[in-house]
C-alpha cells in the first residue's frame, strides 16, 4: 500500500508543518517531490496543470495556505487566491491525472459559538476572511472531486519550522516577568510531528472525506502559556487573563473550536498525544 504515496507532491513543503511532513515521509522511504511558490504557483490553474502534468504525482498533499488571520483582512483578494483558488486548481488536476488529494484546512471554519466540540459534519460559519477562504477551498474540493479527497481540519499548530506560540511565549518571559494572555478562546495545541504522522496515517488508509486531527486534549492560550513556563523553569512570570475582545485585533477569532477527533480515532485505532505530553516533546524530545 505504501506504493499509492509515490510520487508525492508535498505542496508548500517550506513552512512549518510542510518540513515536518517532508520529514516523516522520508523516514518510512517515500519519493517526495517537494513544491513551494518558486517551483509552483497554486493561485493559476496553468501553472499547476504545467507541474502536476510532469511529476504525475499519485498523491498530492496541500499544506500551503496564507495563515496570517488578521493579514487576511486586509488582503482578502490574496487570500482567496491561495486559501480557495488554490485548492480549487489542485483539485482540477488531480481529477485529471486521477490522483489523490489531502488538503488541511481549519478549525477557523467555524464560529465557536456551540461550547462542545465539533464534529466533521457541524455547519460551518466562518468568523472573518482567512475561515471564509478556507472553507471555500474545501467546497471548491468536494466540488470538482466526488471522491479521491481527504481534507484535515486542525489548529493551534507548533514546530520547530516556523514561528509559533511556544518560541514566541518562552522569549516573552525572558523579557517581561508579567504578561497579558488571552484565556477566553479554547483549542488544542497540536505538535506538527505528531500531525504529519496522523497525515501520513490516513494517506496510507487512502481516506475518504473530513476528518478532525489535533493532539488530545484542550486548554486556552493562557494555560498553553501556562503549561510551556511550568516545563521550562519560568515560574516567576505572572499570567493576567484577558478577553480576546481586549486584543482589539483586526479579525475576530472562534472562542471555542475545540476539535472532536472521533471519526480518525474511529478509523485509524489512533490518539494523537496529549497536548502538554507533546509540548515536552518539542522542547526536550521527550515527554515530561
Amino acid at each position: 500500500m505504501k506504493d499509492f504515496l509515490a510520487p508525492c507532491m508535498v505542496v508548500g513543503a517550506r513552512g512549518m508543518l510542510g518540513r515536518d511532513l517532508c520529514a516523516s515521509l522520508r523516514e518510512i522511504g517515500t519519493h517526495i517531490v517537494e513544491m513551494d511558490i518558486p517551483e509552483m504557483d497554486i493561485s493559476s490553474l496553468s501553472s499547476v496543470m504545467d507541474v502536476m502534468g510532469k511529476v504525475k504525482p499519485k498523491l498530492v498533499i496541500n499544506v500551503a495556505a496564507l495563515t496570517d488571520v488578521d493579514g487576511c483582512e486586509s488582503q482578502q483578494e490574496q487570500a482567496f487566491k491561495v486559501n480557495a483558488t488554490g485548492p480549487e486548481n489542485l483539485a482540477v488536476a488531480v481529477n485529471e491525472l486521477g490522483s489523490f488529494l489531502v488538503h488541511i484546512s481549519t478549525d477557523y471554519v467555524f464560529d465557536g459559538s456551540k461550547n462542545m466540540p465539533y464534529r466533521e459534519d457541524d455547519p460551518p460559519n466562518p468568523l472573518g476572511i482567512y475561515g471564509k477562504s478556507k472553507l471555500e477551498g474545501e467546497l471548491s474540493i468536494k466540488r470538482v472531486l466526488s471522491t479521491n479527497y481527504c481534507i484535515i481540519r486542525t489548529q493551534w499548530l507548533y514546530g520547530a519550522n516556523g514561528k509559533n506560540f511556544v518560541d514566541t511565549i518562552i522569549r516573552a518571559g525572558g523579557e517581561n516577568k508579567t504578561l497579558k494572555i488571552v484565556n477566553d478562546q479554547f483549542g488544542s495545541p497540536t505538535y506538527t510531528v505528531d500531525l504529519s504522522a496522523a497525515i501520513i496515517k490516513l494517506c496510507l488508509m487512502r481516506a475518504n472525506g473530513v476528518f478532525h486531527v489535533t493532539n488530545s486534549g484542550y486548554t486556552t492560550w493562557s494555560g498553553f502559556a501556562s503549561k510551556i513556563f511550568k516545563l521550562v523553569g519560568l515560574d516567576d512570570v505572572e499570567i493576567q487573563d484577558i478577553d480576546t475582545r481586549r486584543l482589539g485585533r483586526p479579525a475576530p477569532r472562534p472562542l471555542y473550536s475545540v476539535l472532536d477527533n472521533s471519526r480518525f480515532v474511529r478509523l485509524t485505532g489512533i490518539k494523537l498525544p496529549q497536548w502538554e505530553d507533546a509540548v515536552g516533546k518539542y522542547l526536550f524530545g521527550r515527554t515530561v
